[in-house]
């Protein structure tokens, strides 16, 4: 019906009839030009945020790979390719790279999140947990090279200094500075101060096998391994039997002062092999008790792998030779409380004294004879201990590169997955 005849009917004006059907028509199509534009401003923000994100991403995965392959590379972190009399530090700027798209990636995720929809948010936050991910196994894999060097110094004799060990352990400290303190990362900073603790401790165990010729030096380096027992109440049972290893030290000298001519009394040579007996005894149970079953406890031996089972079995089976000079220092520590059960017992009798003392030393002496025999045996053993550990440390670092293998590809696909979503919320 024509407005005019309606207007006729009802008695209205037709303006009045026109403008009442024109108005919500018009206010219909503002809304929708309204929202039509801010749809098209909301995907201009959209694209901008992820473009943003997506960037940053970008800029991650490279300087990620850069410091891996950095890191990964033989000659890194090695001290014994480095010229350790200028201490030159490894490159500070390694990670500088990372940190930067790290936080840009940290930067861009407030627009993401502002600017949604729901599903982009989260992948967003997905594809930064996956950086920190890879950043982490980075930063680990980092650690286990520097331990490479750190601990195969212990075993590798012909090359072993305390200047390269402390250079090393120098290493893993501007390892976790250039990475872990600047980004402020909670996990980060545990794992560094948990890693640096043991690294100083095994420093300090190196530098008392490296001091037995050294009294002064032995009894430097206990000092600080007792202090880091004390920062340190879970290394106590490794720590503990070594700080009673003084008198060992103090009978190396006594030995080497009657090689070289000096004279030694009796009851002090006596007095140094009692000291020293159940420092050796402690230090050689202990080493036998943890290497004999070298799997934590919790651990199933099948969830291991064949290589690795294979490295720990190797190391069980080299502790056999350490049953022999147990037994002889058990056997001495025994002699040596005979000798003072008789010189109680014949201390008013003078020949039978020199009778019992007679024996006792003939005894003492066929002891010495077999000790010495029994640690001649087992020294052949040390060398082939860096046969036996040096697999177990380039498992670490072969697990520590899968590691990284795997949260490169995790990041990747937290990549793919935040740009799918975000096409799909700018094309909505």
């Amino acid at each position: 019906m024509e407005p005019e005849v309606l207007a006729a009917l009802i008695g209205v004006p037709a303006t009045l009839i026109t403008a009442a059907i024109a108005y919500p028509v018009g206010r219909g199509v503002a809304r929708r030009q309204a929202e039509d534009q801010h749809m098209q401003w909301l995907r201009t923000q959209r694209q901008s945020a992820s473009s943003r994100l997506t960037d940053a991403a970008t800029d991650f995965i490279e300087a990620a790979t850069h410091a891996w392959e950095a890191v990964a590379r033989p000659e890194y972190a090695h001290t014994r390719r480095r010229d350790i009399e200028s201490r030159k530090r490894l490159d500070p700027t390694l990670y500088e790279p990372l940190k930067t798209a790290m936080r840009d990636i940290q930067n861009a995720l407030p627009a993401v999140a502002m600017h949604g929809p729901h599903e982009v948010t989260e992948a967003g936050e997905h594809l930064y947990a996956a950086a920190m991910e890879m950043t982490g196994a980075v930063l680990h894999l980092d650690a286990a090279c520097v331990h490479r060097s750190v601990l195969g110094g212990v075993f590798q004799t012909d090359s072993f200094s305390q200047e390269r060990i402390q250079a090393a352990t120098d290493d893993l400290d501007t390892a976790y500075d250039r990475l872990a303190a600047p980004l402020g990362l909670p996990e980060f900073t545990a794992q560094a101060e948990a890693t640096l603790r043991g690294s100083a401790v095994v420093t300090d165990l190196i530098r008392v096998c490296a001091a037995l010729d050294d009294p002064p030096a032995a009894r430097a380096a206990m000092s600080d391994l007792r202090r880091g027992m004390d920062d340190n109440p879970e290394l106590r049972p490794l720590i503990e039997p070594f700080l009673s290893f003084m008198p060992v030290v103090e009978l190396r000298a006594l030995a080497r002062a009657m090689e070289a001519g000096q004279p030694i009394a009796n009851d002090q040579a006596l007095a140094a092999i009692s000291a020293a007996l159940p420092a050796l005894l402690g230090v050689f149970a202990n080493l036998r008790d943890r290497l004999q079953n070298p799997i934590p406890a919790g651990v199933d031996p099948d969830d291991l792998p064949p290589e690795l089972l294979t490295v720990l079995q190797d190391l069980t089976a080299s502790m056999q030779p350490l049953a022999s000079p147990l037994q002889v220092i058990e056997e001495m520590q025994q002699h040596l409380a005979v000798g003072d059960e008789l010189a109680a017992a014949t201390a008013h009798d003078p020949l039978t004294a020199f009778l019992a003392g007679t024996v006792w030393d003939s005894s003492m002496g066929a002891l010495g004879i077999r000790a010495m025999e029994e640690f001649t045996q087992f020294n052949t053993v040390v060398p082939q201990m860096a046969g036996l550990f040096t697999p177990l440390l380039e498992f670490s670092i072969d697990h520590a590169n899968a590691n990284v293998a795997t949260a490169k590809e995790q990041f990747i696909g937290a990549r793919i997955s935040f740009i799918d979503a975000a096409r799909d919320a700018i094309a909505a």
